[in-house]
């Protein structure tokens, strides 16, 4: 079994956390597997995100005595997934429990449950901590350097959610300084790099070959079935085959200019995901007659554009900034296009919100859209990616009074001077009235939990700051749809042979929203699990 002899068992087309954990699957039950990734570096986005996998009733719960059950997480989901497939949601809820035991069984990664909550914990069978898995600090080993390896982060991945979230690290807080160093040190990785080298070390170590550079732009088929794939290395023209069946797990199709525009549509800045997500899997999936679920979504948040911030990649791609401090943190607050709140700010999915279409218009209802602070903000925390004390990018607007800056950002003074002064007299009373922003532990976990309030403050010392805020994706929804295995389902309801799709190339379980900040990538491995057992014509053991 080589890319050489041309065949294989199965072919997983991806290496992000969904593809990885499909090949190893299929490895461990007993197929040869070989991975054919598109780009030189592996992990796709997996590898620079915070790698939080939402597991309900996950065993490191119950080492720790943390209550919870299928039954719970049936509730929370069913609650919050109108529309979805209840048979794949509880093919999910009952395989993500097995699955993380099987990572942590043939991978150097071990798991430790996060203090997160659910996006929605105060709903019935909602929890506020465990039901989040995150990789303990991982030795790397021989592995290699980092640099080339994976897409790079724009912080070093040494610290792990709750040690960069729970204690607020973004927030302005003291850094661990020496914690840092001894990770650095002792050639640990945490987060999204830990998950992909643990899976990687893994599948080495089951057999799996690692194909870079290796781009496939041709699914085969023989008697209705997808019988192996063609693709491109190195300006030439590859032909495999397989014996049992091709997994995609490629990414979404974010990166593309023209399927974001006829399918998602609406106004949208640049995605955070590595630049390797361009459609590939949903183009394969439909060429072979794949039913497509879900186009219009996207896993969103919001963004902000920096001058200059690109991708390592040929087409330098721009990489924009995430908007996490200026959610969370108190004496900040946004305002739309007409100089007044409209959300919750510190809510997960306040990226919904940006998408809104005001229906008398057909424009956007609150785009601009802008994160405002003032003095208290800045000597504390984090604003569009610059720390308290240093020099603030162009673009950032900077005003003496709110007056000033509602000239600047283009609304009326006298409505931002009343939004700001209405919102000062909750963040006063620690309660806020108009959209309950710390209401949630959601809020209050990502929020500063040495203040007063953790998310909760006056904005009314000078100067005063502001920051465009749009809606990015960190990966498409949209896909080919699949069942409780993972098997790809044609516009007649039914499998394609030898087809599989885990992923953001899969149609998401869940939307539009999140209700788990783990959930895409718990939900892509769970599938690249599943797709993998299935793909070698295997049982998975739940």
């Amino acid at each position: 079994m080589s890319i050489a002899e041309g065949q294989a068992d199965v072919i997983v087309v991806g290496s992000g956390g969904a593809g990885l954990t499909a090949a190893l699957a299929a490895a461990r039950s007993g197929a040869t597997v070989i991975v054919l990734e598109a780009h030189q570096r592996w992990g796709g986005t997996t590898g620079m995100s915070g790698g939080a996998i939402w597991v309900p009733a996950n065993h490191r719960m119950a080492e720790q005595g943390i209550e919870d059950s299928l039954d719970a997480a049936r509730e929370y989901c069913a609650d919050h997934a109108d529309g979805r497939d209840p048979e794949l949601v509880e093919a999910y809820l009952r395989a993500a429990p097995a699955m993380a035991r099987f990572v942590e069984k043939h991978t150097p990664i071990e798991f430790a449950t996060m203090a997160y909550p659910d996006t929605l914990a105060e709903s019935p069978g909602g929890r506020e901590r465990g039901r989040h898995l995150e990789v303990k600090p991982l030795d790397i080993g021989d592995i290699g350097p980092q640099d080339g390896v994976v897409w790079t982060a724009p912080f070093p991945m040494v610290l792990t959610n709750d040690e960069l979230f729970g204690g607020a690290v973004h927030g302005g807080t003291t850094i661990p300084v020496s914690l840092i160093g001894r990770r650095i040190a002792a050639d640990e990785v945490t987060l999204g790099l830990g998950l992909v080298l643990g899976l990687i070390t893994g599948c080495r170590e089951a057999g799996v070959e690692l194909v870079n550079e290796c781009r496939v732009v041709e699914l085969l088929r023989t008697d209705g079935r997808v019988s192996g794939v063609v693709a491109e290395r190195g300006g030439e023209r590859v032909t495999m085959t397989v014996r049992r069946g091709v997994i995609l797990a490629a990414g979404g199709f974010e990166h593309d200019r023209g399927l974001m525009a006829r399918l998602v549509g609406g106004p949208m800045g640049d995605p955070l995901s590595a630049p390797v997500c361009r459609g590939d899997g949903l183009r394969l999936a439909a060429r072979a007659g794949a039913e497509i679920a879900h186009p219009s979504e996207c896993w969103t948040v919001p963004v902000t554009p920096v001058e200059g911030r690109i991708w390592d990649d040929p087409e330098a791609t721009p990489r924009p900034l995430m908007l996490m401090a200026e959610r969370f943190m108190p004496h900040t607050l946004w305002v739309n296009r007409h100089g007044r709140r409209f959300v919750n700010e510190a809510s997960h999915n306040i990226a919904l919100a940006l998408a809104e279409v005001d229906p008398g218009t057909h424009r956007p209802r609150h785009l601009p859209a802008w994160a405002i602070c003032d003095a208290q903000y800045r000597e504390a925390y984090v604003f569009a990616g610059v720390s308290p004390g240093q020099k603030l990018p162009k673009h950032v607007l900077v005003a003496d009074t709110l007056a000033e800056l509602a000239e600047l950002i283009d609304v009326d003074p006298g409505t931002l001077e009343e939004t700001v002064a209405r919102f000062n007299g909750f963040a006063a009373a620690g309660r806020d009235e108009d959209f309950g922003r710390g209401d949630a532990a959601y809020d209050r976990y990502n929020g500063d939990h040495k203040a007063p309030h953790p998310t909760l403050g006056t904005v009314e010392q000078p100067p005063f700051f502001a920051v465009a805020a749009h809606r990015g994706a960190i990966g498409s929804k949209g896909g080919p749809r699949i069942d409780g295995r993972a098997r790809v389902l044609g516009w007649d309801g039914q499998p394609i042979a030898g087809l599989f799709a885990a992923g953001n190339t899969a149609a998401s379980i869940f939307g539009p929203g999140a209700i788990a900040n783990g959930m895409h990538l718990g939900t892509a491995m769970t599938m690249g699990w599943l797709a993998g057992v299935a793909a070698a014509g295997a049982e998975p053991e739940l």
